[in-house]
């Protein structure tokens, strides 16, 4: 992953792409663990890394980056 001042760019092994990504999205990716990790891990782990409080609308917001990560094919999604 390459770092801007607002952008990252990601370049996905697996399908040959490159992706930009903005600030937010980046950081999470690259908080992510090498092990499984449930949503309410990701999203706290997110909020003490943003100073952001944990709510409804920022644990939406984190799955919402995820499922686009996912698409992207960045991160694999658990079974289940």
């Amino acid at each position: 992953m390459a770092t801007w001042e607002a952008e990252s760019s990601v370049y996905c092994r697996r399908t040959g792409e490159t992706h930009l990504l903005s600030i937010l999205p980046a950081e999470l990716l690259g908080m992510l663990p090498p092990e499984p990790t449930d949503l309410e891990t990701i999203t706290a782990r997110m909020a003490r890394s943003c100073a952001q409080p944990v709510t409804p609308e920022w644990t939406e917001r984190i799955r919402s980056m995820l499922d686009e990560l996912v698409r992207l094919e960045l991160v694999d999604r658990l079974p289940g």
